[in-house]
């Protein structure tokens, strides 16, 4: 039971880095056409805190994403997580 509850708690977190991800790239496109656009610029930069914060907490609470986020616990962990055949819809 224990097992599902993480299962679904990680794939509400994925959920919630591919979700902000996608703004992320929205408000770059968004921007490489109007560069001038400080209120939408400001948003990116929101965007980009956000993708972040949701990064680490997929990655503190479930398996690394990029190898970047391996080793926190000084252990080489990067080969834990899903292969992306296995990722969680």
């Amino acid at each position: 039971m224990e097992n599902n509850m993480n299962r679904a708690n990680c794939a509400q977190l994925l959920r919630s880095v591919s979700e902000a991800g996608f703004y992320v790239t929205d408000l770059q496109l968004y921007l490489d056409t109007h560069p001038d656009d400080v209120r939408a610029l400001d948003m990116f930069r929101e965007a980009c805190r956000q993708y972040k914060v949701c990064v680490e907490a997929f990655e503190s609470c479930c398996y690394p994403l990029r190898a970047c986020g391996s080793g926190k616990d000084c252990e080489w962990d990067w080969l834990c997580g899903a292969w992306p055949s296995e990722r969680l819809v």
